[in-house]
């Protein structure tokens, strides 16, 4: 991958991933509507997009089998996800027992054991199952990344009626409302598949990139819609998160879109090098970011008196919170080796397993 491609996909995961966390800031518990409504769940269909974007990439160019595939996959996730459960619950805890009143709407108080159990397992989405880890709701997303990516698993690596057997299977413990929001996560996959197969004329490739952000930007920040609303709504059973799935499939596929055309431009603006590494370094946190700010931004407000109509008071609650996301990714990030090693061991060791 070019750096300039790069550099444009940090961009939007950057774009993303403080998209999610303007929107939670805009909560009525932490701030008086002092950003643009609700827009965290339209963020989270561009990390859909990036995800199928760049799983296709790495299994194209560094393809090493499926044992490597899946320990990278789950290295990846769990290096973030544990410590961010971990974290979660005891931000949580001490949160509740300073200011219980303030937590009594933000938390289910039952069955939390099993909630953290569910999402370290991954099945917090599947059929009728919708629950977060304490106050962390951005978890529900990481239900569908981790299913995309073992349907990715078998397509690319199991053969033959194996590969039908295998997606069945997975469907079937997973249900539909995963499955609703697949074809955004494909976009991705197609987006790089396109780029390397089909050259578009560049001055057609130009104008459909600008025309692609433009509708991006509306769709973002000015227009959506939802497929019988009063039957299916958005959060709620029976499809939760993927109630708005045909919306979901059309502004994933102009975002694919515009990537595919970004790919087809030959001159790109090329940033400053500190630039660079700057973008570089807040892409690398962003991860962390996404599943760590709102138990932050939760405590604080549960603890800190300031003024919710204050842009002064919020962004300097912000910054802090950003503050301790880095902390916290300088950790969790040098984890993943370790994960690698844990899970390598684990492959080894049952793959040494004899049958009975």
């Amino acid at each position: 991958m070019n750096k300039s491609t790069s550099l444009y996909l940090d961009l939007l995961r950057i774009f993303a991933a403080f998209g999610v966390f303007f929107g939670h800031a805009n909560f009525g518990w932490f701030s008086n509507n002092l950003f643009p409504g609700d827009l965290g769940h339209k963020f989270v269909t561009i990390f859909f997009v990036l995800s199928g974007y760049l799983i296709a990439f790495t299994v194209d160019k560094k393809n090493k089998g499926l044992k490597r595939y899946l320990i990278d996959r789950f290295s990846r996730l769990y290096s973030v996800v544990i410590p961010a459960l971990v974290f979660t619950y005891l931000i949580d805890f001490i949160g509740k027992h300073f200011n219980p009143g303030f937590y009594l709407p933000l938390i289910s108080p039952n069955n939390q054991i099993e909630r953290f159990i569910l999402n370290a397992t991954f099945l917090q989405q599947i059929w009728g199952l919708s629950t977060m880890p304490s106050s962390n709701s951005p978890f529900w997303s990481i239900s569908y990344e981790f299913w995309y990516y073992m349907l990715f698993a078998v397509f690319c690596y199991v053969k033959g009626t194996g590969r039908y057997i295998g997606f069945l299977l997975i469907s079937l413990l997973i249900g539909i409302k995963i499955l609703l929001l697949l074809p955004v996560w494909i976009f991705g996959v197609l987006a790089y598949k396109f780029s390397g197969k089909y050259i578009m004329d560049e001055r057609i490739a130009k104008i459909l990139f600008a025309v692609s952000l433009v509708a991006i930007v509306f769709f973002t920040f000015y227009w959506d819609f939802s497929v019988f609303p009063s039957r299916f709504p958005f959060g709620k059973a029976p499809l939760f998160f993927s109630a708005k799935f045909v919306f979901e499939w059309t502004y994933g596929s102009i975002i694919a879109l515009n990537i595919f055309c970004f790919n087809a431009i030959t001159f790109k603006f090329m940033w400053p090098v500190p630039v660079s590494k700057a973008i570089k370094y807040l892409s690398s946190v962003t991860f962390s970011l996404y599943l760590f700010h709102l138990p932050i931004l939760i405590f604080i407000a549960s603890m800190v008196h300031y003024n919710k109509s204050s842009y002064v008071d919020i962004f300097a609650i912000l910054a802090v919170t950003i503050l301790i996301v880095i902390i916290l990714a300088s950790i969790t990030e040098k984890q993943r080796e370790h994960f690698k090693s844990l899970f390598e061991k684990l492959f080894e060791m049952f793959a040494k397993q004899k049958p009975v």
